[in-house]
């Protein structure tokens, strides 16, 4: 029984009998061996010289939120603040990145660094161009090839977790790296600052915070004017003035034509009390007879009674005379039954107080009443003209109203625009000292050296040549359809070999690795 790990002598043997299969392919190929390593390493070698020795310039430019352009809005609100998070930094990596890598920052390091289009000089470039030039339309094509072909070289890189992007360049000459990455950082920065910069911001500004001062003094000007012209000083005060005493006398003139009222309704009154009342009151009744009238006409019927006696001694009864004073007689006596009939009344009157008082006050009412109804008229006057100044004056406040807001909005646009013009003016001066939110971490480095050893590299060709040779040999023996050892022949024909002949005529024991025929 063996031990683990231990090699019995059927491995050993067998390991040996490989290694000596292999030197043996070596030996039978050694002309293909050398050809195919000395060319394989020759032309690795070419290569390298090439394309090998490379030298790489790179710059990290840094991403960060320092600076923060105010938004052109026509308010003054304040901007939100940018997020701060690795989603926003990665959007701006992304959005830099592109612009770095953009076809006029390209065509800019292109023309400054005219390597680009010929390569290195040579001392077959002459030659080179010149026939080049002979092939149509080559020439024309070189300069879009080599952006294309920069932009391709251009590798930014993002660090993980931070706000770092690394651009390499990598070419055969130092100097073509160097002024690749210095003219691309440049153009780079340039161009940021294109794209993120407002072209004549201040400039709009500063025409606009001019056109609205001049707004805003005629303006004031105007409300100024229509403030003296029309008596208008502060017309919403006034209104409230002239509605205040209109509105006392308006209530003046309610307890005026409720004064009217009244004083009719107690004239009215007085009225039917004083058709009710005599003007005078009776104060003695004394009844006589009329003593005068009685002995007038006794005395009258004395001398008609004589007279008849005198005419009916001369005369006839029927005699005219006669006739008429008889007559006479009996009207004289019914006038003196008449008069003692109808004795004479002697009354005695005065004036009636209260008819007399009747009258005071009907004569107090009528002057009262005309005294209400003036103050009324008067008060309606004056309620008619404080409405009609309340009317006037609210016209002139509404009009002094546009003016006032107008001059309030003319203000907050001019004091607005002479925000945004000094907000302006601070960012053309960080534009002006180069403050952005993307700077140089690292500035273009300069390539001394290689970025792989040129020992390392020649190595590698030697070990490239060594494996070309071995795997020519391998292949080689593959396709070579001679037997070369008994062991084929046995493996081959499968039966037993015994003995062989060499080449050389020495006898060759069964499982040798000598050639045989």
């Amino acid at each position: 029984m063996h031990m683990n790990g231990s090699k019995t002598p059927e491995t050993s043997k067998t390991i040996s009998s490989t290694i000596k299969q292999f030197m043996a392919i070596g030996f039978r190929h050694r002309n293909l061996v050398r050809s195919a390593f000395l060319w394989s390493t020759l032309a690795a070698l070419l290569i390298i010289y090439f394309f090998g020795l490379t030298f790489e310039s790179d710059f990290e430019v840094l991403v960060k939120h320092d600076r923060v352009d105010p938004a052109i809005t026509p308010d003054n609100n304040p901007r939100p603040q940018l997020p701060t998070d690795s989603t926003a930094t990665t959007i701006d990596i992304t959005n830099e990145s592109q612009l770095l890598i953009s076809d006029d920052v390209m065509r800019k390091t292109v023309d400054a660094c005219p390597m680009l289009l010929w390569g290195e000089p040579k001392w077959y470039s002459p030659a080179l161009k010149a026939v080049t030039g002979i092939i149509p339309g080559y020439n024309e094509s070189r300069y879009p090839r080599a952006v294309s072909k920069l932009a391709g070289a251009i590798s930014p890189n993002v660090v993980s977790s931070t706000g770092l992007m690394q651009i390499q360049y990598t070419s055969n000459d130092p100097v073509q790296s160097q002024c690749v990455t210095n003219n691309l950082s440049k153009y780079y920065l340039e161009k940021h600052l294109d794209v993120n910069r407002m072209p004549r911001v201040f400039d709009f500004f500063a025409q606009q915070t001019e056109d609205y001062r001049k707004k805003l003094a005629q303006a004031e000007s105007n409300a100024l004017s229509f403030a003296k012209q029309q008596d208008a000083v502060s017309a919403g005060s006034q209104v409230t003035l002239a509605v205040n005493q209109g509105a006392q006398f308006e209530a003046d003139l309610h307890t005026a034509q409720k004064s009217i009222q009244s004083t009719q309704q107690r004239l009215g009154e007085l009225t039917a009390l004083k058709a009710s009342l005599p003007k005078r009151d009776q104060t003695q009744v004394r009844v006589f007879d009329n003593g005068t009238l009685l002995a007038s006409l006794k005395n009258q019927l004395n001398t008609l009674q004589l007279d008849r006696v005198t005419l009916a001694a001369k005369y006839d009864p029927s005699y005219r005379l006669v006739q008429e004073i008889d007559a006479k007689i009996k009207d004289t006596r019914a006038a003196l039954a008449e008069a003692e009939k109808s004795p004479l009344h002697e009354d005695t009157t005065d004036n009636n107080q209260v008819y007399q008082w009747v009258e005071n006050q009907m004569a107090q009412a009528r002057s009262d009443l005309a005294g209400f109804q003036a103050q009324a008229a008067a008060d309606a006057g004056i309620v008619k003209a404080y409405h009609d100044k309340a009317v006037a004056f609210d016209e002139k406040g509404m009009t002094q109203d546009d003016l006032s807001r107008e001059v309030k909005a003319t203000e907050a646009n001019y004091l607005l625009y002479l925000s945004k013009r000094e907000q302006a003016r601070i960012q053309d001066m960080l534009d002006e000292r180069r403050v952005l939110n993307v700077v140089l971490a690292e500035p273009p480095t300069n390539p001394a050296q290689t970025v792989y050893s040129p020992l390392l590299l020649i190595i590698i060709a030697f070990v490239f040549g060594a494996f070309i040779a071995c795997g020519a040999a391998l292949i080689a023996d593959y396709l070579d359809p001679s037997f070369r050892t008994p062991d084929e022949v046995r493996e081959f024909l499968e039966v037993p070999v015994f003995a062989s002949i060499p080449e050389n005529g020495h006898e060759v024991p069964a499982g040798s690795t000598r050639n045989g025929l």
